[in-house]
């Protein structure tokens, strides 16, 4: 009998270990330790360490290393670029309502990209995004709206979704504000606020607002004070000589 016990109890041990094991695989602690080696990994761009991790996670429904496979696929970052397996994993998170995701795949029907080109998928999965207060979807729908594409035309619209997009520190929604802003275009004409957003885009590194400050100051646009020696430092940032 003490033999029969000791066996049934070993028995019992062994199939609480498994149990209990594979709770552990499977328990968000342990997806989330896998997770952050996965996104560390892709952080330092050690790819193929970042593949290991992250496509089983993704396999298992976790939206964000889906959201990365969908990236590492759409640009070759560890695999061989495929657009069509980016757009697969990308809709994969945006339908588990992740919103880069959502603005990602937004893009990739907007353009074309391993996909037919759909305006109407990309209005669809780029106003999720924009709805859940992503600065880039905001950013991409406003400019859907300025340019009429999948959407009818507004510039007030442009001017909603630009605004909240360059409130989030977003550089082109910026720019693309001020220009509106000095134009009257959708929102009250203003020149000192449409050069205080373009100021904030040149600041921020983008270009265009850079040149466009620079013109400003070289031939006194806007209300802004005629200043060479600012033109050319405004220039140089935008990468060109002052004219």
């Amino acid at each position: 009998m003490r033999f029969i016990d000791r066996q049934f109890t070993a028995n019992v041990m062994r199939t609480m270990f498994c149990a209990f094991g594979m709770l552990y695989i499977y328990s968000p602690v342990f997806a989330n330790d896998e997770l952050t080696k996965g996104l560390y990994a892709y952080q330092q761009k050690n790819y193929p360490q970042a593949l290991h991790y992250l496509k089983p996670l993704a396999e298992n429904g976790v939206l964000e290393a889906q959201r990365k496979l969908g990236v590492m696929y759409r640009h070759g970052l560890g695999v061989e670029k495929n657009d069509q397996l980016a757009i697969s994993w990308y809709r994969k998170a945006a339908q588990g309502g992740h919103v880069k995701a959502q603005n990602s795949l937004g893009i990739m029907y907007r353009f074309g990209m391993g996909v037919e080109k759909d305006l109407n998928e990309a209005v669809h999965w780029l106003t999720a995004a924009a709805e859940q207060g992503d600065g880039k979807g905001q950013e991409n729908l406003g400019l859907m709206y300025l340019d009429g594409e999948g959407v009818q035309q507004s510039d007030t619209a442009a001017v909603k979704w630009l605004d909240k997009s360059a409130r989030q520190g977003h550089a082109r929604a910026q720019f693309t504000l001020g220009l509106l802003t000095l134009a009257g275009r959708g929102t009250a004409k203003d020149q000192s606020q449409g050069m205080s957003w373009i100021q904030k885009s040149a600041d921020s590194g983008y270009q265009k607002a850079a040149e466009a400050v620079a013109k400003a100051f070289a031939e006194g646009l806007y209300g802004v004070e005629q200043d060479l020696e600012k033109a050319s430092y405004w220039y140089q940032r935008a990468g060109k000589k002052l004219q």
